[in-house]
């Protein structure tokens, strides 16, 4: 069964944010060979984007993601790693 997104972990949504890079060459490649760029909003379930209840996390990459599940799916995994307290600087202990 497909996953339903947001997911909801330990009483927070988590939502997978994915949006193409920024295709600044006109070599000839291919635009998906740019890859993707990753974040993920955590909020409180029903929360509103941009409120006091929701927070966005940018995943630093340090190579490029040119598939978008494998990054839809890091994006999920990051939220539920800043949940669990695994990230250092990313809390929602305040949320």
């Amino acid at each position: 069964m497909a996953e339903l997104y947001p997911s909801v972990y330990k009483d927070f949504e988590v939502h997978p944010l994915v949006f193409s890079r920024t295709f600044d060459k006109f070599d000839g490649h291919k635009r998906s060979a740019e890859g993707y760029d990753v974040a993920v909003r955590v909020c409180r379930p029903g929360a509103i984007s941009g409120s006091k209840a929701s927070r966005v996390f940018r995943l630093p990459l340090h190579a490029t993601i040119s598939d978008f599940g494998v990054a839809k799916r890091s994006a999920s995994q990051y939220g539920a790693d800043i949940i669990d307290g695994k990230v250092e600087g990313a809390t929602v202990e305040d949320l």
